[in-house]
């Protein structure tokens, strides 16, 4: 109506305020809501200052969809602006909306300053829903960056704020974050807890991708538990519902892969490889890369590790994570699987103990012992003097580990690996 009028203040303060802090749903660009911000950009003069949040506003919107080369154009822009405009406040705001929008290995160190500044900014402007925003943009950049006290900093301003300001979609991302926390300690049954109290304050909230989040954190449920193969038909079913996801599709190879059926696996690894192994970069890029990474190790076929390990070899020193919502391993760990595969046995072996490292100072138990189980199978495979030795010392750490925290198929892998 606004637009109709030509009345360009309405339209831009209603374009603004048509937002919860991020994109509207994962996985679907909202296209009328991108036309309703461009209406406004075209609208705006050159020197208006609120250009600097409907720029910001535009580039979370398309935050998984739309390439990584407009996004960054967008944040540059929008930064630029606020730069002039010269408001803490506003600055925070910038900078939360492009944070989801360039979180891929290759903003890592960019995205990890940024968010800092925020929080900075929102601690000093001492508004509390801006640092809530702060903290829940700034907690997947410091996991990227393996840094667990960060994280944990954030987590607690998360939920801290999340209790004070009492708002359901405040509440919802604060119960998914600490599913998410709990994924990195490896704690299964919390997990899972947490995911199934977020669905239900997602639904109640009318939060529009309650389900496909639960889906998501359901699925790292089941990656600990061991129970992944177990999920093939609603995972099928996921893809389905979900085109604007391909991550669901390598999820789908990886459970496949987790359930020994690498006939299943392998088809889908074909349609990868004849995609020429590429995701669209955006914050699902690494979670989508690793789980295709799972499947491509258990087939052990070096036409799938080549490629890949050739995609995920610069970003060795990050954690695979997804927002607040799911965590995965230190992409060392993955690494390690893949060299093994390709029989550069003491590569692998480097980044195994890159990924322990990471896995000890987060306190990542499941990760902790997978990589044991692959670090094990590595050293059986290589036989040089002693590595059979190293091997059922490795293979028996995470058989036990794995035994004590609920983790089946590592418990089954590792078995069998030591028989």
């Amino acid at each position: 109506r606004a637009a109709d009028l030509g009345d360009t203040d309405r339209l831009v303060a209603a374009s603004l305020a048509n937002d919860r802090g991020y994109y509207t749903a994962a996985g679907n660009i909202d296209a009328d809501k991108v036309e309703i911000l461009e209406m406004s950009l075209a609208r705006l003069s050159a020197d208006n200052p609120a250009r600097a949040l409907v720029l910001a506003t535009l580039c979370s919107e398309l935050g998984i969809g739309s390439p990584l080369v407009r996004r960054q154009a967008l944040a540059d822009e929008a930064i630029a602006w606020a730069q002039c405009i010269g408001d803490d406040a506003t600055m925070v705001r910038v900078l939360n909306h492009i944070s989801y929008p360039l979180q891929v290995p290759s903003q890592c160190g960019q995205t990890l300053a940024r968010t800092a500044d925020s929080l900075v900014r929102a601690e000093r402007v001492g508004d509390p829903a801006l640092l809530f925003w702060a903290a829940y943009f700034r907690y997947p950049a410091a996991a990227a960056a393996g840094d667990i006290d960060e994280v944990d900093r954030c987590y607690e301003i998360i939920g801290s704020m999340a209790e004070q300001l009492d708002q359901p979609t405040l509440t919802w991302l604060a119960t998914m974050t600490s599913s998410a926390r709990a994924q990195i300690a490896g704690d299964i049954d919390q997990a899972e807890q947490l995911a199934t109290k977020a669905l239900q304050i997602g639904n109640d909230s009318g939060e529009p991708d309650a389900a496909t989040v639960f889906g998501s954190q359901f699925m790292m449920v089941s990656t600990l538990r061991g129970t992944m193969g177990e999920l093939v038909p609603l995972i099928e079913q996921t893809v389905a519902d979900n085109p604007g996801l391909p991550v669901f599709a390598a999820v789908l190879a990886a459970a496949h892969a987790e359930a020994d059926r690498t006939g299943d696996a392998r088809r889908l690894l074909d349609a990868f490889a004849t995609a020429d192994f590429d995701l669209p970069m955006d914050q699902v890029w690494t979670t989508g890369m690793v789980c295709y990474t799972d499947a491509a190790i258990e087939c052990r076929d070096s036409k799938y590790a080549e490629p890949l390990f050739d995609r995920l070899a610069p970003w060795a020193d990050q954690l695979s994570i997804t927002g607040t919502a799911v965590a995965l391993g230190p992409i060392s760990h993955y690494l390690g699987g893949l060299a093994t595969v390709l029989g550069h046995y003491d590569e692998a072996d480097a980044y195994f103990a890159q990924s322990a490292a990471m896995c000890d100072r987060m306190g990542m138990k499941f990760y902790g012992a997978r990589n044991d189980l692959w670090w094990g199978r590595m050293f059986a495979a290589r036989q040089a003097p002693g590595d059979l030795e190293k091997a059922k010392g490795f293979l028996t750490k995470a058989h036990n580990a794995a035994v004590a925290h609920g983790y089946r198929n590592v418990e089954r892998r590792a078995a069998g690996a030591l028989q």
